[in-house]
């Protein structure tokens, strides 16, 4: 008898240890990390406040690289950019990654040598194509604090991105002002025919003009050009994802610690969201890995976007952004960033989650929703 109910307080002991220790859902699993892992902090456009920076900025001790993968055109975003490289500068951070080519990036630099940083931007974005501007991602007065923050704290920016349709008419009429007297005398009437279609000008005449000019840096931007227009025509994303790795190996070396400040779909570790190639995340991802170092990637959003004058709330919107579960965490006065690094590995994939919800948890480190209405 006594063995009998020795056996039965066995069973029952396990029993109640295999309920109290019931398999999480995923769902469950996401839950109980934003419970953990969610801080939050206030920008008001000078310093940011709150545990939730602290993390962020540890980001910058801990990391050979950091990037903010981030909704374009923000300017809030912006000044807080300006913040970060600050933070970043103190922990040995001097190369500054954005989404421009190799050519705007020396633009870049040049402006941000400049006496005033944002009245250059703001012409040039007048003088732009309407709407749209001249320089991709640089137009305010918040992206010139981007660039006032390099000069202060002697930062290199790094353009490792195609030559944007956008300046393609702005790089022509550099590369040929940039020419002596007699140059320019002999290619006027090709400047002119290039100009005349700028958003798709002939090879021939990109030809005929880098073969006529010295300057290698001015080479490698028309020859930009004429990989760009053919991105742009067959909308090769492989082709931009190899053109971003070679540029970027072309600044790197072995012991740069940099600050990526690209759109959130390039810095995917593993296969992007939206274009399905390793792109540039992937790449450096990989680096760190080889390099024995670290890399963090940070996912940030806006819930609210306004669209022909009318706010759109992504939460309810049929073709959504971003994971609705992230939208819900929106605080109209605070940044909310939830560290999701360690929840890659204790998924088991039970589609309790949307498939964009397992998609940014693979890919991504954090999560930032942004308290701003993007105008």
């Amino acid at each position: 008898m006594k063995s009998i109910v020795t056996v039965f307080l066995v069973f029952a002991i396990y029993g109640a240890y295999g309920q109290s220790n019931k398999q999480l859902s995923d769902q469950d699993r996401l839950n109980q990390c934003i419970a953990k892992n969610t801080t939050t902090f206030t920008f008001n456009g000078e310093a940011p406040s709150g545990e939730g920076w602290e993390v962020m900025a540890n980001l910058f001790k801990e990391n050979q690289f950091v990037a903010w993968g981030e909704y374009h055109n923000s300017p809030l975003l912006s000044q807080l950019t300006a913040y970060a490289l600050a933070i970043a500068s103190t922990n040995g951070y001097r190369s500054l990654c954005v989404e421009t080519s190799p050519f705007v990036a020396t633009e870049l630099m040049r402006i941000a040598h400049s006496a005033a940083p944002a009245d250059t931007l703001a012409r040039l974005f007048k003088s732009g194509y309407p709407e749209i501007g001249t320089l991709p991602f640089f137009k305010s007065k918040e992206d010139a604090a981007i660039l006032t923050a390099v000069k202060k704290y002697n930062y290199k920016i790094w353009g490792i991105d195609q030559e944007f349709q956008m300046s393609f008419s702005y790089c022509m009429s550099k590369i040929y002002d940039a020419q002596p007297k007699k140059i320019k005398h002999r290619f006027r009437a090709v400047l002119d025919s290039l100009q005349a279609k700028w958003w798709y000008p002939k090879t021939k005449l990109l030809d005929s003009l880098k073969n006529g000019i010295s300057q290698k840096n001015l080479k490698a931007a028309i020859e930009d050009i004429k990989i760009s227009k053919e991105i742009y025509r067959t909308n090769d994303n492989e082709g931009r994802a190899a053109l971003m790795k070679k540029n970027f190996f072309n600044y790197y070396h072995q012991n740069d610690k940099v600050f990526f400040k690209l759109g959130s779909n390039h810095l995917a570790k593993g296969i992007n969201l939206q274009t399905n190639v390793y792109d540039i995340g992937n790449a450096i991802y990989e680096l760190a890995q080889r390099n024995q170092a670290t890399f963090a990637n940070v996912y940030i959003m806006a819930r609210y976007t306004t669209d022909k004058g009318k706010v759109v709330d992504d939460l309810y919107s049929y073709e959504n952004e971003n994971p609705k579960i992230f939208s819900k965490l929106y605080d109209k006065d605070r940044w909310v960033l939830v560290d999701i690094s360690k929840l890659r590995t204790a998924l088991t994939y039970d589609n309790t989650l949307s498939k964009d919800t397992y998609g940014l948890l693979e890919k991504y480190d954090f999560v930032l929703v942004s308290p701003e209405t993007m105008r």
